[in-house]
């Protein structure tokens, strides 16, 4: 999609999370950031179990009997919107928008200059399967062009035709720097996933 033109594959899409979170660490080492190596993520979301993709998955019982974990995972509300909170419980644009400027807010608490990425799930599939709402995926775009953060959109259970395009995001219009992608590559005949990124970050 879009200039993503560079693919590293792996066994899976736990280790293509890694991956990610290590290129991200790595770049911004090389691009005179070298203190940039959080990484934000949501609430239940689910993103593989080696221990950096654990410390950014938002399972507290996934996680529990493997920690301490990798430093650096901070979790944001995520985008269920039937646990919205009640001043957005009719309007699910603002719900949207309310839960992206969560990520905003998130990196100025931790400090712009502390923060790699932003991984998120196209559609969330832990705790219900959340599509995002309009307008979501957009200012999450704004906010990491701003912060100087990479966004990864972890698409292990989505990509490959499986919401009717070959990539997620594709659906939702908006760019990543990272996708990483598992499960539909082989229809689970081989063990196999990739992390795609665009010539900068390569």
């Amino acid at each position: 999609p879009g200039d993503l033109n560079r693919v590293f594959f792996t066994t899976g899409g736990g280790e293509a999370v890694e991956t990610a979170w290590k290129l991200a660490k790595q770049f911004f080492k090389l691009t005179g950031k070298p203190t940039k190596h959080k990484v934000i993520s949501r609430n239940i979301a689910y993103h593989g179990t080696p221990q950096g993709a654990l410390s950014i998955t938002g399972i507290p019982d996934a996680k529990i009997p493997f920690e301490p974990l990798v430093p650096g995972g901070v979790k944001v509300p995520n985008t269920n919107f039937y646990r919205a909170p009640e001043e957005f419980r009719h309007d699910e644009k603002a719900f949207g928008i309310w839960a992206a400027n969560r990520i905003a807010e998130a990196i100025e608490f931790e400090g712009p200059d502390s923060v790699a990425a932003v991984f998120l799930e196209p559609v969330q599939n832990s705790g219900g399967c959340f599509p995002p709402p309009p307008g979501y995926f957009e200012r999450v775009r704004e906010i990491c062009d701003q912060y100087d953060v990479l966004l990864v959109a972890d698409e292990t259970i989505c990509a490959m035709g499986r919401i009717g395009d070959y990539f997620a995001m594709n659906r939702y219009g908006v760019q990543p720097d990272i996708i990483t992608f598992a499960k539909g590559l082989t229809s689970g005949y081989s063990p196999m996933g990739a992390m795609m990124v665009h010539d900068r970050l390569f």
